[in-house]
């Protein structure tokens, strides 16, 4: 549930709390397999009827994780979150909002808020007929005449299985998301806590593996084509997902480790009038390598490494202008030197090719600079 990169293609059906509702094209093929699926479940033959049935079912399917998505776009809003897109898709859906300055209670809230939507659509469901006002006259499935009660407790049991499924403790599944927010709490570094939630997903794979192939046994008898293929299926969308997070979670905890600080050279900030003689004594005093060179308004317009300076004649040092050997920083090259990997990271993609080093400041005060290039072989 990040910010998508681009808008995804597909068929839009308007918009909710701001974002897109996209449509991709791939939907509308799982929902008529969905359908066949439902309409010759416990080997009923197919015909108008039956296909009819199993559409409305596969139609409530889907209004489900509509619904559970919308919790997720409505809670990012409630957090005060840009959301950009609800996305339904081959295999469920997504919700793309901005996950800037993300903190472990919007994320895990925000995850928590689909299964949850499933739950109350669930308990909305059942309670007619927990309360008698649906009876089951005729509790027949597909094989009869399909009451209202049967399509009312199918969509309390589907919505059942779909929170339960998504709060499994593993990634991608929201359960997974919860799992990473409570370790990011915890521990205070949200990439540890992605490191267990993908390992979760990892555990959910194996374990739905084994579940998938163990259930036919408990029911006496040997696991066909349709359970090996589902368990399969299921296990090859969840385990690659983990598995690409792992990776994912790994590198920026990586580049998490690159601040502005450790990358700094120290740097003494000089006005552009001192000699080479006062600059090199200057940063001798401040075991700088770096000089910063300041313009006539206070503000950096320059900087040279203090080797540089070698170049010059120790004699004619005293009487050289700073001119000589400084090459110019454009305005605004600076960064925090608390500035962490993803700062660096746009910091990079906005001065790449314009300037070699960033200044690095510290409340307003120059002390030292980040060499762009240490940066990009630090972070890649």
């Amino acid at each position: 549930m990040t910010p998508s990169p681009r808008p995804t293609r597909g068929l839009t059906l308007g918009r909710a709390f701001g974002a897109r509702i996209v449509v991709q094209p791939s939907t509308l093929v799982m929902l008529v397999l969905l359908a066949l699926l439902f309409a010759t479940s416990g080997g009923v033959e197919l015909d108008r009827r039956t296909f009819t049935i199993g559409l409305v079912l596969a139609l409530l399917l889907f209004v489900s994780v509509f619904l559970h998505e919308l919790a997720h776009a409505a809670t990012a809003r409630a957090f005060k979150r840009d959301v950009s897109e609800i996305v339904l898709t081959l295999w469920g859906g997504h919700t793309a909002y901005d996950a800037r300055g993300l903190t472990p209670l919007v994320s895990g809230v925000t995850s928590a808020s689909g299964p949850v939507a499933n739950l109350v659509i669930a308990g909305l469901a059942w309670l007619p007929i927990a309360t008698g006002l649906l009876e089951p006259s005729l509790v027949q499935w597909l094989s009869g005449s399909v009451t209202v009660y049967g399509i009312v407790a199918w969509l309390a049991w589907a919505n059942l299985v779909l929170a339960a499924f998504n709060a499994l403790p593993g990634i991608p599944m929201d359960g997974g998301r919860v799992l990473e927010a409570i370790v990011w709490a915890v521990t205070g570094n949200r990439f540890r806590g992605m490191i267990v939630a993908a390992w979760g997903g990892r555990v959910v794979a194996v374990g739905v593996l084994m579940v998938g192939l163990s259930v036919p046994y408990l029911q006496g008898r040997t696991p066909d084509l349709f359970d090996i293929g589902w368990s399969l299926l299921i296990v090859a969308i969840l385990w690659p997902a983990a598995t690409q997070a792992l990776r994912v979670a790994r590198a920026l905890d990586k580049r998490s480790a690159v601040t502005a600080r450790a990358l700094a050279v120290g740097a003494v900030a000089l006005p552009f009038s001192v000699s080479v003689a006062d600059a090199r004594a200057a940063a001798s005093a401040a075991g700088a390598d770096e000089v910063v060179v300041l313009g006539a308004d206070g503000a950096a317009a320059g900087h040279f490494p203090v080797a540089l300076t070698e170049a010059v004649e120790e004699a004619a040092r005293p009487s050289t202008g700073l001119q000589s050997v400084t090459m110019p920083l454009p305005r605004g090259a600076a960064v925090p030197i608390d500035a962490d990997g993803d700062a660096l990271v746009d910091a990079l993609q906005e001065w790449w090719g314009r300037t070699d080093v960033w200044i690095a400041v510290d409340e307003g005060a120059i002390v030292g600079v980040v060499r762009l290039a240490d940066a990009m072989k630090a972070l890649q």
